[in-house]
């Protein structure tokens, strides 16, 4: 009876050390920001929700800039002048500063919008169906240009100087129903081109729980605008950081934007792939709100997401895309694998994302989370 006893006693442990490891690698995505999108009908635009006009510190007009996205390809477009700032350039036209946005289009161009969206008793967005091959939606925006800079979307805010807080234009931005995504914050972090302009950055450790702190309080707040070039490695640090640190209970998107200021388009400008059912504020606010996009390059052929699936009994994350040269999984920012398919079993506490090659240019996911 008491060896009997002891076995029992023994098999019960084993069982219980069977069901504790199966516990502890048993992993979840439990964030994945394209779980909801409808692959049967979404549609991919082409965007650039950053960009300037003679109106502050850009070199063309309106509808110099407006037609050369349209003939780009690009499907939506906001144009973002500083609110307060310019730039006086040599034998270049100077206007000054403004508090408005540069809006309606129609004061520039001839086309007219087949529909204007409204919100908080403005206009904010239009879609102009003779714009490009399937027409343009024009989003109203501004460049806050307070340090740092906020860029605002779907929104009317603007300010005749430079004194506002960043509670003051999130205030604004969350009034007119507006959304926001910081600009180039890299350019403030340790190492940016403007570390010495914004004193409360000194470490990573303030930078990422500066920029942290709105990104998780206010939410109209998006995520942040990446950086490549030169500043690559500067944004992949502050995007690794903020999401090491918050993503877990907050969303963090990153957003492709060239932040232009010239009269033409960049060969290889940055952007951001709109996942979206079509080409109305709606569809768009929502997958921008969700993360249903990717940030990349502007290239000859764009890459065409097909599905994105999580395999929760075999514990595999695949994408299904066309159009590229090969897809590299980073977990917490480090090189994790290659190829279409990912496996995540045994993952804890993991952030992870992936990046296509296209030609030489690079195209980044939204992150998954995975416990």
């Amino acid at each position: 009876m008491v060896r009997r006893g002891l076995k029992v006693i023994v098999l019960a442990v084993v069982v219980s050390m069977l069901f504790a490891t199966a516990a502890m690698t048993d992993s979840r995505v439990l964030k994945n920001p394209y779980a909801d999108v409808n692959w049967e009908s979404a549609n991919q635009y082409i965007a650039n929700f950053h960009s300037h006009t003679v109106y502050s510190d850009g070199r063309a007009e309106p509808d110099e800039l407006i037609y050369n996205y349209a003939e780009a390809g690009y499907h939506i477009l906001a144009i973002t002048d500083h609110d307060n700032y310019h730039t006086t350039r040599d034998e270049e036209r100077v206007t000054m500063p403004t508090a408005s946005t540069t809006w309606p289009w129609t004061n520039w161009i001839s086309e007219q919008p087949s529909r204007i969206w409204h919100r908080a008793g403005a206009e904010s967005s239009a879609f102009f169906p003779d714009l490009g091959d399937e027409g343009m939606l024009a989003i109203r925006g501004n460049e806050l240009s307070s340090h740092p800079h906020l860029v605002s979307v779907f929104s009317s805010c603007g300010y005749e100087d430079r004194n506002q807080t960043e509670e003051e234009r999130m205030a604004c931005i969350t009034a007119t129903e507006g959304l926001g995504y910081w600009a180039h914050p890299v350019n403030y972090a340790p190492g940016g081109s403007w570390e010495d302009r914004f004193f409360r950055t000194d470490t990573w450790e303030e930078a990422v729980t500066y920029f942290g702190r709105y990104l998780t309080e206010y939410d109209a707040m998006l995520g942040f605008e990446m950086r490549l070039g030169d500043r690559k490695e500067l944004s992949e640090e502050l995007l690794n950081r903020l999401l090491a640190e918050y993503y877990r209970d907050h969303n963090i998107f990153i957003v492709g934007s060239d932040d232009t200021h010239s009269t033409s388009v960049s060969n290889n400008a940055l952007l951001t792939i709109v996942l979206a059912e079509s080409l109305t504020e709606e569809a768009v606010r929502n997958a921008l709100q969700k993360g249903h996009k990717f940030m990349g390059q502007r290239v000859a052929t764009y890459p065409r997401f097909n599905r994105i699936e999580v395999d929760e009994a075999l514990d595999i994350i695949t994408v299904d895309v066309d159009n590229h040269d090969g897809i590299t999984w980073y977990k917490d920012g480090e090189e994790y694998a290659t190829g279409a398919s990912m496996s995540y079993a045994g993952l804890k506490d993991a952030v992870v994302r992936f990046q296509l090659d296209v030609d030489g240019a690079l195209f980044y996911s939204q992150s998954f989370y995975i416990d």
